[in-house]
């Protein structure tokens, strides 16, 4: 399985530069996201999406530490709105894959005490085993929230560091 090496300069580039506008311009507050996709062309596979989306979530994590930033760095990955009563207590990387939607998992960066897990209505833990390389800080959790713009209920399973 190909994947783009933990020290490539372009992966941490195009992390660092959105981390780095978003911190500057708002965008924390606007949740502005970075799809994996917009990271390296080989994540735009669904099949690379959880190998993709820990590989940026650990490199986001490096990059949140080495520039001092004092915010939560989050890996959401939605789910498919169309069956709100499937149930979310994943416990293999198969059945996350089933439910999640069209959408490439995104980074996000939080204001701490204003993650998700914090502030969704419905929150499970879920197990570490379910996506791979987790650094040890790093949670996982299915959430459910209502979407600003529509005030739509929707699921995502986050993982917050």
């Amino acid at each position: 399985m190909a994947t783009r090496p933990p020290n490539d300069q372009a992966g941490e580039s195009a992390i660092e530069a959105w981390m780095l506008r978003i911190v500057q311009d708002g965008g924390v507050a606007r949740f502005d996201d970075l799809h994996i996709d917009q990271i390296d062309e080989l994540w735009k596979s669904r099949e690379m999406w959880i190998q993709g989306g820990v590989e940026a979530f650990r490199l986001a994590l490096m990059l949140r530490d080495r520039h001092n930033l004092h915010f939560a760095v989050g890996l959401g990955f939605g789910l498919d709105p169309r069956d709100q009563s499937a149930e979310v207590n994943f416990k293999t990387q198969g059945e996350l894959m089933a439910n999640v939607d069209w959408s490439p998992p995104s980074l996000y960066l939080f204001e701490r005490g204003k993650e998700p897990s914090i502030n969704a209505t419905l929150v499970r833990k879920l197990g570490r085993n379910l996506l791979p390389n987790l650094p040890e800080t790093a949670s996982c959790y299915c959430i459910e929230f209502r979407e600003m713009d529509t005030n739509e209920s929707r699921r995502s399973v986050f993982v917050e560091g």
